[in-house]
């Protein structure tokens, strides 16, 4: 990653976490303009260039996607409430728009339309998500954690992960394979600057729901830990994990990123089965903890997921 390329994503990646945070605001072209420093004509080729579509394109995307991932998961929130969370004015306007990209209208998309919408490209045999056929059966039915194929939900914990400054690059593209490369580059980058310290945590963020996003078009965020020393001795961009209370899973063995398949379903039995019960909701997107070792007899770094959590709070 060359120097000057950093320097422009480090602009981008400022403003794809502005819209994250204030989404159901108006975000005008100029007004995202302003939070990269470049003029509208300069930010709008860069984003593009960077993100693989122009502002106006990514907001929306984002605004239906978000829009459809409540809709699957938090199946008690009105669909009204949802498009005003989400951006949009009007109820109509919301349902036009979510009609126009997902063939189908948002009330039915939470029937489970929205199976039929994107190939799964994680999937293995399987032809139905768990999660799914979970949710269409009687809310009343307890089924014991011994029907889960990936996770032994007794194992699964609530920790309080530490508050902490990181330093970031994103990976854009399918999870199953180039994010490792991303965290070898950030990783180097921040070895090479002195950043690194022996409490470092490695944490991965996927910033989209695969059975939603595109692959081409899902984001990671590979974030790494810096000492309060090295944040105020960097011009380097840093950002906050706010940490709190997450409910875990860790693996026996970490989890390699083509598993992106096993993953999936991990989460949906998270989203699907243990939160509904857990007297918790979840606050916002997953977070992984990555494990980063130096390949014996290499240069190259070995990059896997040992464990998966979700930030919670009491409903």
């Amino acid at each position: 990653m060359m120097i000057y390329e950093r320097e422009k994503q480090k602009h981008i990646f400022r403003v794809l976490d502005y819209i994250d945070q204030h989404l159901e605001e108006s975000l005008t072209l100029e007004k995202l303009a302003s939070v990269s420093t470049y003029s509208p004509f300069h930010f709008q080729r860069m984003f593009k260039g960077i993100v693989g579509e122009t502002p106006s394109a990514y907001v929306k995307r984002n605004r239906l996607e978000n829009a459809a991932h409540l809709l699957i998961y938090d199946h008690h929130k009105p669909i009204t409430q949802i498009a005003l969370l989400c951006g949009f004015s009007s109820l109509s306007y919301f349902t036009y728009s979510f009609q126009s990209y997902f063939n189908t209208s948002p009330k039915k998309w939470r029937e489970g339309a929205y199976l039929e919408r994107f190939p799964r490209e994680y999937d293995d045999d399987s032809k139905i998500s768990k999660q799914v056929s979970r949710m269409l059966k009687d809310k009343s039915e307890s089924p014991s954690y011994n029907e889960f194929k990936w996770l032994d939900l007794a194992k699964v914990e609530t920790r309080v992960l530490p508050s902490c400054h990181t330093i970031k690059s994103q990976h854009i593209g399918p999870y199953t394979k180039g994010i490792p490369k991303t965290w070898e580059e950030v990783y180097r980058w921040s070895k090479s600057r002195e950043l690194l310290n022996e409490d470092l945590l490695f944490l991965g963020i996927p910033k989209n729901n695969p059975y939603i996003t595109p692959p081409d078009k899902s984001r990671y965020d590979c974030h790494i830990t810096v000492s309060e020393t090295a944040r105020a001795e960097t011009d380097e961009d840093t950002y906050v994990f706010k940490g709190g209370k997450h409910v875990v899973y860790e693996f026996e063995e970490p989890v390699d990123y083509s598993q992106r398949s096993m993953l999936i379903e991990c989460y949906s039995e998270l989203y699907s089965f243990w939160l509904p019960r857990s007297g918790y909701k979840y606050l916002s997107n997953p977070v992984e903890l990555i494990n980063i070792t130096q390949k014996k007899n290499s240069l190259s770094l070995e990059c896997k997921i040992k464990a998966i959590a979700l930030a919670i709070e009491p409903k």
